[in-house]
């Protein structure tokens, strides 16, 4: 059930204990290899305060969370391969969605004219502040425009409207994903790239095995339904370029990756931002309600646990980077 694989090993410790995170830093290991990143809880130093600090909101936390702990597990990785090697123009129109917490865009800011535009967009207002607070301010409402932007519905921009898109998304939690890709491609303009990030069928497989275990050993049928479904959410990359093409890009290329999340036990997996700021709520809805989340979710710790006793709980994330271009409006 469980596929062995050769890796390079990769270490990411951080201090962790229940819901109090701290910073760390994330090394990448290149040239092709699995990288694997260990997900550690520890007990947190004491620090004194020297100096009364403003409560942050829930918004604020949840914002802070994501730059400090699931950023650099994920996304980091999905948008740095995102912005690599873009094409840049003078007088370029750019729209970036969800794109590095405003990492990327000053990274753009730098290698576009000073006649170029970047519009950001963000799901989240925590995510949006986040995201404004790390770009230059004299740089925000003049080459630089945060937009708060639900991506369930049409994008508000008109045809034809960028030289250059970029969209770090799970297509897995959109409704409509081929709907998200044909918007995309209307709003470049002809000779336009459209570049999109986003986790592929693989991602969390190993979690997902176990609890399809459990949910077989507790006769849960309803759930394995809902789970299949959950799972089969998840694209294959050959059904992501195929929409793409569908929406009228050409010569649509991806580029795979694969790494691998690396715990101790159940609790630090289930416990981890990564985890419970992300998947873990549709997981129990999965389960769902009350006590049966309760009753199958002791069950697949103590699976995982069991399973993997004296060993490391291993995830995967399976991710893949896809290009395609706005073809040329024919000439005459």
């Amino acid at each position: 059930m469980f596929r062995d694989r050769a890796r390079s090993t990769e270490r990411f410790d951080s201090a962790v204990k229940a819901r109090s995170y701290s910073n760390r830093s994330v090394r990448w290991h290149s040239g092709g290899t699995t990288v694997r990143v260990e997900v550690r809880m520890s007990q947190p130093a004491d620090s004194p305060q020297t100096s009364p600090v403003r409560k942050m909101s829930d918004e604020e936390k949840r914002g802070r969370l994501y730059e400090e702990q699931v950023f650099p597990l994920i996304g980091r990785r999905l948008v740095e391969r995102l912005v690599e090697g873009v094409p840049v123009r003078p007088r370029s129109q750019v729209l970036q969605i969800r794109c590095g917490l405003g990492g990327t865009t000053g990274d753009l800011l730098h290698r576009l004219d000073h006649t170029s535009r970047i519009i950001d967009l963000e799901s989240a207002q925590g995510l949006l502040d986040r995201a404004r607070a790390n770009v230059a301010a004299e740089q925000v409402g003049r080459r630089v425009f945060f937009r708060l932007q639900s991506l369930a519905e049409r994008l508000p921009f008109g045809d034809h409207a960028f030289d250059l898109v970029l969209a770090n998304v799970g297509l897995a939690d959109l409704p409509r994903p081929e709907e998200f890709l044909a918007d995309l491609a209307r709003m470049a303009r002809p000779e336009a790239e459209v570049r999109v990030a986003s986790p592929l069928r693989g991602t969390w497989v190993e979690f997902l095995d176990v609890y399809r275990d459990v949910l077989v050993r507790l006769g849960r049928e309803d759930a394995l339904a809902s789970l299949r479904g959950y799972a089969a959410s998840f694209p294959e990359a050959s059904a992501v370029i195929h929409q793409m093409e569908q929406a009228g890009l050409a010569s649509v290329t991806v580029q795979r990756d694969h790494w691998e999340l690396v715990f101790r036990s159940a609790r630090e997996f289930f416990y981890a931002p990564v985890v419970e700021f992300g998947p873990l709520a549709r997981w129990k809805q999965i389960a769902g309600k009350g006590a049966e989340v309760q009753d199958t979710f002791l069950a697949v710790k103590q699976a995982i646990d069991t399973y993997f006793a004296g060993q490391s709980f291993s995830v995967s994330i399976e991710a893949g980077l896809f290009i395609g271009q706005k073809p040329a409006e024919p000439s005459g």
